[in-house]
């Protein structure tokens, strides 16, 4: 059956007339009845009584069209999908990730969405947190993989899994594991980037004594391998560095990031973005 036809009917039961409907369609009013008189006949039924008058929707026409009606809002919701892909396949999506998630999680997602949408363009940028936030607000990017305590409440929040912090001590320290928070009072701690370290011991009170360096995280970990203090990273973070030469505890009382995805208002809801999500969500989930 031709949705062509059906379309043509339901302008016709609008018009009440051959010619007013031809105007409106763009046909010659001898077309759209030979169009009429073949879907009839396709069907093996009268669905129009024509006269003098008009044309109106005999009986048996009355009890399909709601289903015709129906029918066609289908099928033009259908077209507004297909349209919809093939712009997602034109479409460029923008997004930033923490150094730690740029190397694991984004590369499978951005890998999977293009599998599904093989023309779309990605661009990918890292950075620290509050970079990520900055991007976001100042548009360059759509989303961002990030840590939730850097987010404006602004932004929506979509979370993906707790990333916990570990101390990390000189090689060979003798100390529990876990180890507890209240052994770092009074300790030299070196403070990484982004100052993970701060929020840990401030939420158990403990102070420790923090030293002058300002040093990029992979410095922070020689200095820590040579014996000169302490530090705290997450666990990604030191899967990141990939050091071997440490002591490294779980804490307690356990402290973590909550990681996840900051989006601009509005772009939660696009379909590309939608299945990007589903696969860092499922990249998240399998590294765990």
């Amino acid at each position: 059956m031709d949705i062509q036809k059906l379309q043509a009917l339901a302008v016709i039961q609008e018009a009440g007339s051959f010619s007013r409907a031809a105007e409106t369609l763009g046909y010659s009013q001898a077309g759209l009845t030979y169009m009429m008189n073949s879907l009839e006949n396709e069907i093996g039924l009268r669905l129009l009584d024509r006269s003098y008058s008009g044309v109106r929707l005999s009986e048996t026409g009355k009890t399909l069209m709601p289903k015709i009606h129906r029918l066609l809002q289908v099928y033009d919701a259908l077209n507004g999908e297909i349209n919809a892909c093939k712009c997602a396949q034109q479409a460029t999506l923008r997004l930033a990730a923490l150094d730690t998630v740029s190397t694991r999680w984004v590369p499978r997602a951005v890998a999977a969405l293009k599998s599904e949408y093989p023309q779309i363009t990605v661009s990918v940028i890292s950075g620290s947190p509050m970079q990520v936030d900055n991007w976001l607000r100042d548009g360059s990017v759509e989303l961002g993989v990030t840590d939730k305590r850097f987010t404006g409440t602004d932004m929506d929040w979509i979370r993906l899994c707790d990333d916990p912090f570990l101390a990390v001590l000189p090689p060979d320290s003798d100390v529990p594991d876990p180890v507890p928070v209240t052994c770092f009072a009074g300790r030299a701690v070196i403070i990484p980037d982004y100052g993970n370290t701060t929020r840990v011991f401030t939420r158990a009170g403990v102070e420790p004594v923090y030293t002058d360096d300002r040093m990029n995280n992979r410095s922070v970990l020689a200095a820590v391998a040579a014996g000169l203090g302490s530090t705290v990273f997450s666990r990604l973070e030191l899967d990141y560095y990939a050091r071997q030469d440490l002591t490294v505890r779980a804490m307690d009382p356990p402290c973590c990031r909550e990681l996840g995805v900051a989006l601009r208002p509005g772009v939660k809801g696009d379909a590309v973005v939608r299945s990007f999500l589903r696969a860092l969500r499922a990249a998240a989930d399998a590294d765990k």
